[in-house]
């Protein structure tokens, strides 16, 4: 698949993304809570979310670093290509299209972009974590919760 074609399914594979990661949550939680007899308070429903989540992020993180790295390594070139295209169209003199791309260089590499990847899908997955923990929460009436 082009470059090109990539940049355009990026939003695609971000939702995507975010129904894995929902489904995931959600199967976690129905588990924790049959074991928890039926019910499962808050803290315990977002802190099963978050580890999944944590565990997620630590694996797309990793595979960020091995898709830039071994299987798409011309991505970073065409970013950094399209990034000195758009500068140019915006009427940006050499001088400050070359000072933007030193700084932009030291961004697009593999080990910054998976860094990048575990804090994105650290963030999201907290925040999906969040609204599932309050959603499936089910308080035990008795006050106990195994």
């Amino acid at each position: 698949m082009g470059n090109e074609m990539q940049e355009k399914l990026k939003w695609l594979s971000t939702i995507i993304m975010i129904a894995i990661s929902v489904f995931c949550f959600i199967a976690a939680i129905k588990e924790e809570r049959l074991a928890g007899e039926g019910f499962i308070s808050f803290g315990k429903a977002f802190g099963t979310a978050f580890k999944t989540g944590l565990i997620m992020a630590i694996i797309g993180a990793i595979f960020t670093y091995l898709y830039f790295s071994f299987i798409n390594t011309s991505y970073m070139t065409f970013v950094l290509e399209k990034a000195q295209e758009e500068m140019s169209n915006r009427g940006m003199d050499e001088e400050q299209i070359e000072m933007a791309m030193k700084m932009q260089s030291k961004f697009i590499t593999p080990p910054v972009m998976a860094g990048f990847a575990f804090v994105g899908g650290l963030i999201v997955n907290l925040i999906i974590a969040l609204i599932l923990g309050a959603a499936m929460k089910k308080e035990n009436p008795a006050g106990e919760i195994k």
